[in-house]
């Protein structure tokens, strides 16, 4: 029988069927896993045997099953999400993220498994996006296997998320205000050491003094080091070693060596496991707080909704959770209170301020009827309204956890490090123990070889790699969310910093998108003959052209029956087949040789309009120029874009258009298919483009470019083929998203370029005896502290638009 076996390293009870034996000389050991044995191996192998000797650390401060953790489907169930492709997802918020190697090792050994599609977790929030394959797979397995890693999974959502931050904050300040109170009174002995090594000591107090070191050192190194401990093991167990098997090396050989030379009446360095322990913790509490900063601009979209609401139930008001409310309920705003959810008004008519969802200062008046969402404000007079969505669903929950999504797409750059770091913990593995072979080879004594070895381990940061490209991302994202631009991706923050041409479309992006009809040239016909046949094809349309359309004849009071069987056709125009015959209108190319000349002004809109073979005339509309696009279009050029118009109208009213706007170049009369076409050719000389459009029309062309881009207002298939939207509705936030991409460009090869010029400077400089391990830990720890404080900046920028690299190098 096995059930009463543990692991030797572990400690855990080993399940009859996982149970690994190792012979030795002194008989046979038993393993859980092959981790462990590997662990085993690497302890003996450095004479290190005493660790398990003296240990007693792993089953008090090893909860209860922490890693057989279950999880039950049916609870699961309710969290996930279904997917159109036949696939499940579920965003789970992960306790025990200590670093970008805990990311990466959840990714890795997640992706691994049968039936997941994909695993990312933002390093910012701790949040795990899980796509996986429920006939493969389900939620609760999965669950599991990330508990077996020693991360507590449990479903997201903000309250779970802060609760756990704080959570997270109190633990590492304990562990860190020990840490610092047994170092000073550490330091305090070590300096009598160091003293009595130059002055002389008496034995009995050199003994006595080494003995109350190793007192204060072990619960430094085994309390407060133990998150370092944990995820060593936690690497190990899974063969996916990380930064913290580094460090666990580093402060438990300079803890095993002193206490082996405590035994022998030799030097003891307690004080170097100790003050590494303490410097890392340090460098952790301040890159925690750097990365809730760089998170800050998730939590400031979510934090416009208010916690509760007043909810109206047989004529009384009580107050409850936003998060309770649910389609149908009735909800009473004060004046001066924030929506909590996205409705209606149905009674009441106040002023409400729209800035936190449009960007617009100006108050609004909104009547019954009026759509409201959350987040905003209302101003002067109470207003009930209808909740249309729960609170987890509302325009700023749907942005905020876009956003989200987004940090945890890759951007191309991040692939080089992740290859770099797989491989780097093994290198300096491998480097630590060529150091500790050279200083011994050279005749150096055993405790200096250690040393230097230590150093060496404790140096190298394969964090700093890690955190290059996600820190900036973090912070370029959520900085961009709350100016009102959406990146759907980290790859799509890299794109934008290297667009080099912009292509605009015409209505309803660069216009108003409301224009109206301004002439009407009949041919054979009325006036209204002519715009009734119109209005009937039209009839239902989301199209600019087509609601002006019918927003005229209703204006003559011209009767249009709704009639099935509208055929719509992108860039070209519509069709409905009527007992008189086949209504057309749209380009001349949707007439069968029907199009005659007609009396219209050169800077309209041409809109023909046939039935059958018979041609009613033709309908000129005039859209305004939106008041932003000039300066828009102006700082772009100034940036070093080029700057292209892409219409399917026709050429006169393109032409007064690009030159109300400074636009060198545009292309009229082109169907959806033509514009990607364009787009297509301009990539392959070369050009890295940006389309921005709002169409039914512009979705190919959208697809298409290297980054999409629509704002809000837009047709639901732009802003689902969108790379990069704009959620108010406006252009004035599309050169500041060009920034923050050439910025956060730039910031990453900063990180980078940084992460691995230290790493290639302090490995040598740690292997010829030239860093002590106490400094070591000190440069280890800044070294993350840098890359993320070099990301922070990104959040403070202000300018408009960078110049591209050509510009620069042609000024």
């Amino acid at each position: 029988m096995t059930e009463n076996l543990t692991c030797l390293h572990c400690g855990l009870p080993i399940p009859e069927a996982d149970i690994i034996c190792h012979e030795t000389e002194g008989g046979m050991l038993n393993f859980c896993c092959r981790g462990c044995l590997g662990a085993w191996q690497l302890i003996h192998e450095a004479g290190l045997e005493s660790f398990y000797r003296d240990r007693t650390w792993i089953p008090a401060q090893l909860e209860k099953d922490v890693f057989e953790q279950d999880f039950d489907k049916d609870e699961l169930e309710p969290w996930l999400t279904a997917r159109d492709d036949n696939r499940a997802a579920i965003n789970l918020l992960l306790d025990g993220i200590r670093c970008a190697s805990c990311c990466w090792l959840v990714e890795r050994v997640l992706e691994k498994t049968a039936g997941v599609v994909r695993a990312r977790v933002n390093y910012g929030t701790h949040r795990l996006h899980l796509v996986f394959d429920p006939g493969v797979t389900d939620a609760a397995s999965l669950c599991r296997k990330i508990a077996r890693l020693g991360y507590r999974p449990q479903p997201h959502n903000p309250d779970v998320r802060r609760r756990a931050v704080e959570r997270e904050r109190r633990r590492d300040l304990v562990r860190f205000g020990t840490a610092v109170f047994l170092s000073m009174q550490l330091m305090g002995y070590s300096l009598a050491l160091y003293a009595g090594y130059f002055q002389g000591m008496a034995p009995e107090a050199r003994t006595l003094l080494q003995w109350l070191a190793a007192a204060v050192a072990t619960p430094v190194v085994f309390f407060c080091g133990w998150p370092f401990l944990a995820g060593a093991w936690r690497g190990l167990r899974n063969r996916q070693p990380g930064m913290d098997l580094l460090i666990a090396l580093g402060v438990l050989a300079a803890w095993s060596y002193s206490l082996f030379a405590l035994v022998a009446g030799e030097e003891v360095y307690f004080d170097t496991a100790a003050m590494i322990v303490t410097l890392i913790l340090l460098g952790r509490l301040l890159e925690a707080a750097a990365r809730r900063r760089a998170g800050a601009g998730i939590d400031r979209l979510l934090q416009l909704a208010p916690q509760k609401a007043n909810l109206v139930e047989d004529g009384q008001t009580r107050t409850v959770a936003s998060t309770s409310l649910k389609p149908g309920d009735i909800v009473l705003v004060a004046p001066g209170d924030r929506f909590p959810a996205d409705g209606a008004v149905i009674e009441g008519s106040s002023d409400i301020d729209r800035a936190a969802v449009t960007g617009e200062s100006t108050p609004v008046t909104c009547r019954p009827g009026d759509r409201v969402e959350a987040g905003i404000t209302n101003l002067s007079h109470t207003l009930q309204v209808r909740v249309f969505a729960p609170a987890g669903e509302s325009f700023i929950a749907r942005i905020a956890a876009l956003v989200e999504e987004a940090q945890g797409r890759r951007a191309p750059v991040q692939k080089l490090a992740d290859r770099l770091a797989s491989w780097f913990v093994p290198l300096v593995l491998l480097f630590a123990a060529g150091t500790f072979c050279a200083w011994l080879a050279a005749g150096a004594e055993s405790s200096t070889a250690l040393i230097n070895a230590v150093s060496v381990l404790v140096i190298a940061c394969p964090c700093a790699l890690g955190l290059a490209t996600p820190a900036a991302i973090l912070v370029a994202s959520g900085h961009a969310a709350v100016r009102g631009i959406l990146f759907r991706g980290g790859d799509i923050v890299e794109a934008a910093g290297r667009v080099d041409l912009v292509a605009f479309d015409k209505t309803g992006t660069l216009t108003r998108g409301a224009p109206e009809v301004v002439r009407l040239a009949p041919c054979g016909c009325s006036e209204e003959t002519l715009l009734a046949a119109a209005a009937r094809a039209e009839a239902g349309s989301r199209h600019p052209l087509g609601q002006a359309i019918l927003a005229e004849a209703q204006k003559r009071g011209l009767d249009i029956p709704l009639a099935g069987g509208i055929e719509a056709i992108p860039g070209v125009g519509v069709q409905l087949a009527t007992p008189e015959g086949t209504i057309r209108v749209g380009r001349r190319s949707l007439h069968p040789e029907t199009v005659k000349e007609a009396d219209l002004p050169d800077h309209v809109t041409r809109v023909d309009v046939s039935i059958d073979n018979r041609y009613l005339g033709a309908i000129g509309l005039s859209d305004q120029i939106r008041p932003d696009a000039a300066e828009v279009v102006t700082a772009l050029i100034e940036a070093g874009c080029e700057v292209v118009m892409l219409t399917g109208d026709h050429p006169g009213s393109a032409s007064a258009v690009a030159q109300g706007l400074g636009i060198e170049h545009f292309v009229a009369d082109l169907t959806p298919e033509a514009k990607a076409d364009w787009i297509r050719k301009r990539q392959n000389e070369g050009a890295r483009v940006l389309m921005v459009g709002d169409g039914i029309n512009d979705a190919v062309a959208l697809a298409v470019a290297d980054i999409g881009c629509a704002m809000s207002g837009g047709t639901d298939i732009a802003l689902e083929n969108s790379d990069l939207v704009l959620t108010r509705p406006n252009l004035t936030a599309l050169p500041l998203a060009l920034q923050i991409g050439r910025a956060t460009l730039a910031v990453i090869r900063q990180n980078l370029a940084w992460a691995f010029c230290y790493n290639l400077l302090a490995l040598p400089l740690a292997a010829g005896g030239r860093l002590l391990p106490i400094f070591a830990a000190a440069a280890m720890a800044l070294s993350s502290v840098c890359v993320i404080g070099n990301s922070l900046r990104l959040a403070r920028s202000r300018r408009t638009v960078a110049p591209t690299e050509p510009e620069r190098a042609h000024a």
